[in-house]
């Protein structure tokens, strides 16, 4: 994605030829030059323009819902300054290779960005937006949930830093009493702009920040998270934001082996990592391994060979397909790969009393709290967030089988009041045409009821969580499947593969 200097002008799509040249031997199709040279054709001097286009839409239910304590997902802009190797975002919807509308948004305004007017942000915070994704957002504004601020990009990013929209949404959020969770890298804006600190310091017990980082080196995050701050700025930038009141975790994902745990020089990196979070005021971490997509572009598999150089793993990715389920879209490996750093990251946040957090659904069952961003079950701002997801259904259960007692779960224990109010096609994205006419009526909770019904499925909660969450029967009264919890042993990761060759033979 493109990155803004003082000019606010932007070069060969954002990217140094040094960088291209990363990519390019990643790669190993050409030296980096006939790469540099395209960009340079395609992208050539196109400048941020002094106001955004105020035609973005940036509000929208998570696609991650299922399993997500904070349902409301928030954008202030269409896109990120930063081009991390990983990015979902980038390398999906966003990205050039898969969305060439966004190379003719280029052609036809210079720039790839968009921004959500402040006015729309107002009107609601204030309940007097009346689209029917509004309306259904309104009674969780009204329990008090928070809202997730940079789900699809960085909120304090090069962008912010030219256009300030934060300055200003920061106010409203205050006005109306809506605690935020802001995912961010961008510790730049906020050292070197005091106007952050001062609109901030108006009530900052409502804030949450949680700063993504997923390296204790400076030098190897640089070499991934091309463009962001590095770990130290943004530790800095945690201290600062603590300091004056706001709240603090450590995004510890997406976790990559060989940058995340361990490198010459600093065998437990991701002990000193979390040391270093806790000095600088972060409460909790929330931690997840990556996931692959096993249907990556020729330049997402590029980024991919990047950051498994980076990683000292060339053939992660043959390995990391190899532990997964064949089923899944987003590969997520192998507990038993995972097993001994998730306990091992699990203790060290106990040992630092801070809160441990699970996004990955493989041992997202020992999340302290149902909210696997860390966040506390009872808190004046932060403890208010939606139970009604997979994520707290998990912990419960475990809860619930560590005292010896099994609870049974049917479909209404995970439906969220808002699920069959909302179509899916406003939470994913749709390819072509023929996809959004033919779902632009399922909901979103005709979607996962269908999923939840289907244990095969890779989204059903017996696959997407391991094998954990066993279908026992079916719910007499609604015709849903019944799932019951049964602790995880590394002895079932065979019979859950077995399973996967016994639905293959069936098919």
């Amino acid at each position: 994605m493109p990155r803004t200097d003082n000019k606010h002008k932007t070069t060969t799509m954002g990217w140094s030829k040094e960088e291209f040249t990363q990519i390019c031997d990643a790669c190993g199709v050409c030296s980096g030059e006939q790469c540099f040279a395209l960009a340079e054709e395609m992208g050539h001097e196109y400048a941020l323009p002094d106001e955004l286009r105020q035609s973005y839409d940036g509000h929208r239910f998570t696609a991650d819902a299922m399993d997500c304590a904070l349902p409301i997902s928030l954008d202030s802009h269409s896109g990120c300054s930063y081009s991390c190797a990983y990015c979902f975002s980038n390398n999906l919807q966003r990205a050039p290779d898969r969305n060439k509308a966004k190379i003719q948004q280029i052609i036809d305004s210079g720039t790839f960005y968009t921004e959500w007017p402040l006015k729309k942000l107002e009107a609601f915070l204030a309940r007097d937006l009346k689209d029917k994704t509004s309306l259904a957002m309104y009674p969780l504004l009204d329990s008090g949930c928070p809202v997730q601020m940079g789900a699809l990009g960085d909120p304090f990013d090069d962008i912010e830093i030219h256009s300030g929209w934060m300055k200003k949404a920061i106010p409203l959020f205050i006005k109306y009493k809506v605690p935020v969770r802001i995912s961010t890298k961008g510790a730049t804006a906020l050292l070197t702009i005091p106007a952050y600190r001062r609109a901030l310091e108006k009530n900052p017990e409502q804030f949450w920040f949680a700063f993504s980082t997923i390296s204790n080196s400076d030098e190897l995050i640089a070499k991934v998270d091309i463009g962001a701050p590095v770990t130290s700025e943004r530790l800095k930038a945690m201290k600062l934001v603590t300091d004056i009141g706001c709240r603090a975790s450590l995004r510890f994902r997406p976790f990559l082996p060989g940058i995340s745990d361990a490198y010459p020089g600093e065998p437990k990196a991701w002990a000193a990592l979390m040391e270093r979070s806790a000095a600088a005021g972060a409460m909790a971490v929330s931690f997840e391994y990556i996931f692959l997509n096993p249907a990556a572009t020729a330049r997402q598999k590029a980024m991919y060979r990047l950051m498994f150089t980076v990683m000292n793993k060339p053939n992660f990715e043959k390995e990391w397909h190899g532990m997964s389920h064949s089923s899944e879209s987003c590969r997520r490996g192998g507990r038993s790969y995972k097993k001994d750093m998730t306990f091992n990251i699990m203790n060290k946040a106990h040992e630092l009393n801070m809160i441990f957090g699970c996004s990955d659904p493989h041992f997202k069952e020992l999340n302290d709290t149902g909210c696997c961003c860390g966040m506390p079950e009872q808190d004046e701002w932060f403890g208010n967030w939606s139970r009604k997801q997979m994520c707290e259904v998990i912990v419960q259960a475990k809860r619930a089988d560590d005292k010896g007692k099994k609870i049974l779960f049917n479909y209404d224990d995970w439906r969220p009041q808002w699920a069959h109010e909302i179509s899916i096609t406003t939470m994913v994205a749709n390819s072509n045409w023929h996809n959004y006419r033919v779902k632009k009526n399922v909901t979103f909770g005709d979607h996962m009821r269908a999923k939840w019904n289907s244990p095969k499925h890779p989204r059903g909660p017996f696959i997407y969580f391991g094998g954990v969450m066993i279908p026992v029967g079916i719910d007499d009264n609604t015709g849903d499947v019944v799932y019951e919890y049964k602790e995880w042993s590394t002895e079932m990761e065979q019979e859950f593969k077995g399973v996967e060759s016994r639905r293959e033979s069936d098919e």
